[in-house]
């Protein structure tokens, strides 16, 4: 049986879901991150979803589930940024003090205020007008509008974030190798990738007019292509995310390895002492 490259990359994005969720699981990360664990399982229905579900429902109903489940995903995904900041920033932080609540609101919104301002920028709005004149499809092309940009406003503020927490973490006690900023390591970085493939995308669409069939299926070709470089940089990320969770952070002691020796022998009774007479 022949395999495509997508099937190949499904399959293996799918299978690190997967793995990351019995590490998370297993070494007992998933009271700290609960957002985090939260995005990453509905990360996995959402891949179960799309694969198993297309072609068994109508376009139209296929299409709602699609983007309704990339909807909740820009939800959790903003949770999971917050619940970063706070453990980088706030209570969580180890060392100074945490930040004050006007340093909070000034910081959220910058970051927030950036954000929007490159949403505005980032083209095309579609017509709202069009939109409303099909009043049948109207309610679903409204939701495809606000799938589409909100997936792109949280990449754009994961970006914000990353960079954040890797300028000022350390001074608060989250350096590189702390999880928070593990996870927001990979979180930008996909980021960036899905953000470039959208912009490369949307550049090629308003510039490069389509004359033939053979020039629309090589196009085609080349967003397959770029697509699939998005998923192998998701696929990296899950893979980074992995191997930094399963590991413990500097100075946190393997709370699942058993000592050989837990009670010191110096304060066990002697078995050979005998009772004075």
């Amino acid at each position: 049986m022949h395999f495509s490259l997508e099937q190949i990359l499904w399959a293996l994005v799918l299978a690190a879901h997967l793995v990351l969720l019995v590490v998370l699981l297993g070494r007992d990360r998933t009271q700290r991150f609960s957002w985090f664990t939260a995005l990453t399982m509905l990360s996995t229905l959402r891949l179960l979803a799309d694969h198993l579900l297309q072609g068994k429902l109508s376009t139209y109903a296929f299409y709602w589930q699609s983007y309704a489940l990339l909807v909740a995903s820009s939800l959790f995904l903003f949770g999971v940024l917050i619940e970063l900041a706070r453990l980088t920033f706030g209570r969580g932080c180890r060392r100074g003090k945490p930040l004050s609540p006007l340093a909070w609101q000034g910081w959220t919104f910058l970051l927030l205020a950036i954000a929007i301002t490159a949403l505005v920028l980032w083209g095309p709005w579609p017509d709202l007008k069009a939109m409303q004149a099909n009043r049948q499809a109207y309610p679903l092309l409204l939701t495809v509008v606000v799938a589409l940009k909100s997936e792109l406003f949280v990449n754009m503020l994961a970006i914000l974030t990353g960079l954040l927490m890797m300028l000022f973490g350390r001074r608060f006690g989250n350096g590189f190798h702390s999880h928070p900023v593990q996870i927001v390591i990979g979180l930008s970085t996909a980021a960036v990738a899905r953000l470039t493939v959208e912009g490369i995308t949307d550049t090629i669409k308003v510039t490069h007019k389509i004359t033939s069939r053979a020039d629309y299926d090589r196009l085609l070709h080349l967003f397959s292509r770029l697509d699939n470089a998005r998923l192998v940089v998701w696929l990296l990320a899950i893979l980074w995310w992995i191997y930094a969770l399963w590991q413990d952070e500097p100075g946190q002691s393997d709370s699942t390895t058993i000592s050989p020796n837990p009670v010191p022998v110096a304060t066990l009774p002697s078995a050979a002492a005998e009772p004075e007479n």
